[in-house]
């Protein structure tokens, strides 16, 4: 940094002539503050306005009649303490420059006639408004720095609270306590919502609770690992099918919505729902699975050891063909549960013959055991797939 310049002496003799009245100037300058900011006109709010006046007049003053400490420290704690009392940032801006122009206005007017003082005072003008400057600055770092620490202990907060409402740690007092805190009603409609990403870097649901609140709806989210969980206030305009419709716009992967619950009390249930729902969506794409729409992939998801002994059962002699064989006999009775048995839209949907589709069935049939005419024995080819292509979605998610 430049070498400051030498301190007038003209300079020096009127700082110091305001620093020997220092309570007048601050009493002065909190008067002026007040007539603009009218927050500063409560007694407890004047005194601290004038205290606070005091301690960085009396800083800069001694600086300009010749001190070698600017007192930036002292802007900086003004600006932290000013933060945490909740005091608008613009506010104190003001009022940093409302002192410079009363306390220049005093300056001035002590020179009197003395022609060269006047001159002295305007030739450091310049250094005056850049220590205004610095210590506006330093003035707004220290309020930056306590906002982002309130920002992060808020945050670690609403991330607790959100958990224990998620868990069922929060029950009576503390259960409306934690509701405060995320900013949701006891009472009322609800979903909770699990989302999956594809990569660990990703966020599952970027800008979800932004958006939803642009819509006007409630709702508190936290990012665990690579898992996005959220509980959402559904409402008669607000509801699941237009909150899936929202989530499939922004997914990045597979996506679990819980059946609509009416208490807060109850989402550790609806998140279980939720998890389910979201272990049953396709690995690589954005599909919004809705517990309620999908009971029977969720009933296999929520029992993998059985969905396993039930596919190795059923499936074990159709698994062990070649990938080719076995991937064409899956597609031709995923296909034939979906067109209801009927052969000919099978055939339609494959892009094969009839006598195709029946020669297939038939292979099911001879490797299974089942038949698809027997209710029983077709049903447990069917829960048998949906448990096979459920367990190869949760491993290429996992690889």
């Amino acid at each position: 940094m430049p070498a400051r310049p030498a301190v007038s002496p003209a300079v020096a003799r009127i700082s110091g002539l305001l620093l020997a009245d220092i309570d007048a100037l601050s009493d002065a300058v909190a008067d002026a503050v007040g007539a603009v900011e009218p927050v500063w006109l409560t007694s407890f709010n004047y005194q601290r306005l004038r205290e606070n006046n005091r301690r960085q007049l009396t800083a800069v003053l001694t600086y300009l009649a010749g001190g070698t400490d600017t007192g930036l420290p002292i802007a900086r704690a003004t600006g932290r303490r000013s933060a945490q009392e909740g005091v608008p940032l613009p506010s104190i801006l003001r009022t940093y420059r409302i002192a410079a122009r009363v306390t220049w206005d005093r300056a001035m007017a002590l020179t009197g006639d003395e022609l060269g003082a006047g001159r002295a005072l305007l030739a450091t003008a310049s250094e005056v408004w850049q220590l205004v400057d610095d210590y506006s600055q330093a003035m707004t770092l220290g309020y930056q720095e306590v906002l982002s620490e309130i920002q992060r202990r808020d945050s670690r907060l609403r991330d607790a609270a959100l958990d224990a409402l998620l868990t069922g740690r929060a029950d009576g007092a503390d259960l409306r306590e934690y509701a405060d805190i995320v900013r949701l009603p006891l009472q009322g409609g609800f979903a909770v919502v699990a989302a999956a990403s594809e990569t660990t870097a990703a966020e599952p649901l970027p800008g979800v609770g932004e958006t939803l609140t642009a819509l006007g709806v409630r709702s508190a989210w936290r990012v665990r690992a690579d898992t996005q969980l959220g509980i959402v206030a559904v409402t008669d305009s607000f509801t699941l099918d237009r909150l899936a419709g929202l989530l499939g716009e922004r997914a990045g992967g597979p996506v679990g919505i819980s059946c609509a619950y009416g208490t807060l009390a109850d989402t550790p249930a609806a998140l279980r729902q939720a998890e389910l729902a979201c272990a049953t969506a396709p690995s690589g794409t954005g599909r919004v699975v809705r517990y309620d729409q999908a009971l029977i992939p969720v009933l296999l998801a929520g029992a993998p050891e059985i969905a396993d002994a039930l596919t190795q059962r059923v499936l074990g002699a159709l698994l062990e063909l070649p990938e080719h064989d076995r991937t064409t006999l899956l597609d031709t009775m995923s296909a034939w549960f979906a067109s209801e048995g009927e052969v000919a839209a099978v055939a339609a949907a494959l892009f094969c013959h009839r006598n195709t589709v029946r020669f297939r069935l038939n292979r099911i049939t001879d490797l299974t055991g089942r038949r698809f005419s027997a209710p029983a024995e077709s049903a447990e080819l069917f829960l048998a797939a949906h448990a096979y292509r459920t367990r190869r979605s949760d491993q290429q998610r996992g690889a």
